[in-house]
Order: C-alpha cells, then sequence, then structure tokens
C-alpha cells in the first residue's frame, strides 16, 4: 500500500510539473501577424509649396471726399479667365487631384473663373483719404505625394502623383488706403 501512495505522489509531481511549462509560439506566426499589421496599401500627402495672387480685373479706387470715415463700394467686371491647373507625373486626374487636396488640405478648390463676371467689394475709408482695390485669385501650389507602408510598418516614397496650381480664393481683394494713389497688396 504505501508502495501505491509513493507511485500516485510521484505521478501526481510529474503531471503538476508538465503543467507549470510554458506553451512555445512559433516565430513564423509573430512574422506573419506584422506583415498583417501594415498593409502595402498606397496613401497620398499633400504638401502646399507656395502661395500667389493674380490679377483678374482692373484696379479702382476714389477718393471719400467726407470729412469721416465712409463705406466705399465698388462692383469691379473681371477681364481675364483663370483656371486650376494639373501637372500630372505619376498618374490621376483633375478630379483626383481636387479632392485629395480638398480632402488633405481642408482648402475649397475653384476649378475655373471665367471673365466678365462682377464682382463687388467694400471697403472703409477714412475722411480725405483714397481707397484703391484689385480682384485677384488667390492661387496655391501643391505637391501631392504617394507614400507606401514597408510590412515593417516604415514609409516608403513611391514619387510625386503630380502638382496642382489651385484656385483657393475667389474672388479675393487686395485693398490699400492713402492719402494719395497706392497699388493694393497683395
Amino acid at each position: 500500500m504505501l508502495s501505491t501512495r509513493k507511485s500516485a505522489l510521484a505521478g501526481s509531481l510529474v503531471l503538476g510539473a508538465g503543467l507549470l511549462l510554458a506553451p512555445t509560439v512559433p516565430t513564423a506566426a509573430a512574422d506573419t501577424r506584422d506583415a498583417q499589421a501594415c498593409p502595402g496599401d498606397p496613401y497620398y500627402t499633400v504638401e502646399r509649396i507656395k502661395t500667389t495672387y493674380e490679377p483678374i480685373g482692373s484696379t479702382a479706387g476714389k477718393r471719400n471726399a467726407a470729412s469721416s470715415t465712409s463705406r466705399l463700394t465698388y462692383a469691379l467686371a473681371t477681364t481675364v479667365s483663370k483656371a486650376t491647373a494639373w501637372s500630372v507625373e505619376l498618374g490621376g486626374s483633375m478630379e483626383f487631384a481636387v479632392a485629395t487636396v480638398e480632402a488633405k488640405a481642408g482648402v475649397e478648390v475653384t476649378k475655373s473663373v471665367e471673365r466678365g463676371r462682377t464682382v463687388t467689394n467694400w471697403m472703409d475709408v477714412p475722411g480725405g483719404k483714397y481707397g484703391y482695390t484689385t480682384p485677384k485669385i488667390q492661387r496655391s501650389t501643391y505637391v501631392i505625394e504617394k507614400w507606401m507602408d514597408k510590412p515593417n510598418c516604415s514609409p516608403k516614397f513611391m514619387g510625386n502623383m503630380g502638382t496642382l496650381k489651385a484656385i483657393t480664393a475667389y474672388p479675393f481683394f487686395s485693398e490699400c488706403v492713402s492719402t494719395g494713389p497706392c497699388t493694393p497688396k497683395p
């Protein structure tokens, strides 16, 4: 009977020791999990390169003959047409470029501006001073970059999709107030 108890105790110890062993994980499963965490789908970034202002009409101005500040109103006709331009490098349409810039840069892009349209601006001009204004567009130049994540999750630059010269403000009015004629800026 004593030997049966010893055998049962020895069997329990062996079984208990087996339960203390940690399960092993194959290394191939860890590598597969990392690759799935960073799929190779492309994504796009937008970089603004510069912003300029282009006139779309003539400068108008007049003197406030009153002794107090007055609101001067200008109704000006546009004299030129302007359009957003897309220079493609890796690919993509104008619609792709406009949608990407609007989404990533948070701006609204106007595709074109026609001549012969009337635009209105008003300015508060102190008494005895001149107020001048010029209708313009604001043009912002953006580069759309294509990126892809490597399996180790580090980014890889794939190239430029192209450059969008977008009309980002229309109409934009440059203004100046002075004791004599002046040139509206910007």
